[in-house]
């Protein structure tokens, strides 16, 4: 007795064959945009991690002497980019470099460096939960310089996050009042230099990707940094000759610098092909696994009920870029009249939303 007739073949039509090359497509798509997202994801962490060992394991208690290595490293990358023609700058004049560029500059040097010198006091864990507070931040100075209006889904935000983070702060075993207060400052700076990059650049038609933006902020936040890091620091590290960096060893400040400088071509990377809301996104899957890592392998102590306080913030971050999603997609949905349609160099030309982890 003969069975059932074997299937046949599906039909070979041009419309079958546009089907399976548009899944095809589509699944390569996917699976570029998650190669992206783990790109960003490891060299943002890598930079992290990897700072918190010179400055807290090595003993190069410079923080500032890095974050300025870091500066002048990159612009020294992004010139070198810039004369190879693999990325387009904008010329500036000299009079709105600085008007405009200075006083992001200054915030972004104040930013870095003082996101640098908690670490030399906290954990990398009770770093990430409180920089979940950057949000509610950027938030209060978009109110202060009047661009974002108040609403009842921004001051939920507002208070999960706050709540949240006030319960991780409340419960931590050994609290640092310097590490913690440094932090909260380097937050502010942040928050400030995203609010002026927002009214003094992207609200006059300047756009940049990542890193043309560098190619004009580090070198003026390596200038921002020159006296203090003079007073401060200098002294210190010109002792015996500067035998703190003999003892670290310049390759391993060079690779230090090449990671932090690999880090904003992935973030360019990634907002290119993506979204600056699937950077954001991917930074709180980042800070979990941070603070995974710094638990589970570097020893730090996290309370159940700092786990809980930070979920509540996580879920305030969320229901933010939520806001933010909804707030674009309404954005993009009026009249051409109203709101142009944004180009493609203008998507990838999107405002640091989250400079400091580019940098840390």
């Amino acid at each position: 007795e003969r069975g059932p007739p074997p299937p046949s073949p599906p039909p070979n039509t041009p419309h079958s064959r546009r089907r399976a090359t548009l899944r095809s497509a589509m699944r390569t798509n996917i699976a570029f945009q998650v190669y992206l997202i783990a790109q960003w994801i490891f060299f943002s962490s890598t930079v992290i991690l990897f700072n918190k060992y010179l400055l807290s394991k090595r003993g190069f208690h410079f923080p500032l002497t890095l974050v300025l290595f870091h500066m002048v490293f990159i612009s020294a990358c992004a010139s070198l980019w810039k004369a190879l023609k693999w990325v387009d700058v904008p010329v500036v004049p000299t009079s709105e470099l600085l008007t405009r560029f200075v006083p992001v500059g200054i915030c972004f040097a104040l930013s870095l460096g003082m996101g640098n010198a908690a670490y030399l006091y906290i954990s990398v864990a009770f770093v990430q939960m409180l920089k979940a507070l950057t949000p509610v931040a950027v938030m209060l100075v978009s109110f202060v310089i009047g661009i974002e209006q108040p609403s009842y889904s921004l001051a939920v935000c507002i208070v999960l996050i706050s709540l949240g983070i006030g319960i991780s702060c409340a419960a931590q075993v050994e609290i640092s009042m310097i590490g913690t207060t440094l932090q909260l400052a380097a937050v502010v700076a942040e928050a400030l230099r995203l609010g002026l990059v927002n009214v003094l650049i992207t609200s006059r038609g300047l756009r940049f990707s990542p890193l043309a933006f560098l190619y004009y902020v580090a070198p003026l936040c390596a200038a921002s940094l020159i006296v203090p890091w003079a007073v401060t620091e200098l002294p210190r590290l010109s002792r015996h000759r500067f035998a703190a960096i003999r003892h670290v060893g310049v390759p391993m400040l060079l690779a230090n610098a090449s990671i932090a400088f690999f880090l904003n071509l992935a973030t360019m990377a990634l907002i290119k092909h993506t979204s600056a809301l699937t950077l954001n996104v991917s930074g709180v899957f980042k800070d979990l696994l941070l603070i995974a890592w710094s638990v589970l392998i570097s020893g730090a102590t996290v309370t159940p009920v700092q786990y809980m306080g930070y979920a509540i913030a996580i879920v305030g971050v969320s229901w933010y870029s939520h806001y933010q999603r909804t707030k674009k997609a309404t954005s993009a949905a009026e009249p051409a009249s109203v709101a142009p349609l944004k180009s493609e160099a203008a998507e990838e030309s999107e405002p640091l939303s989250r400079g400091s982890e580019r940098m840390p």
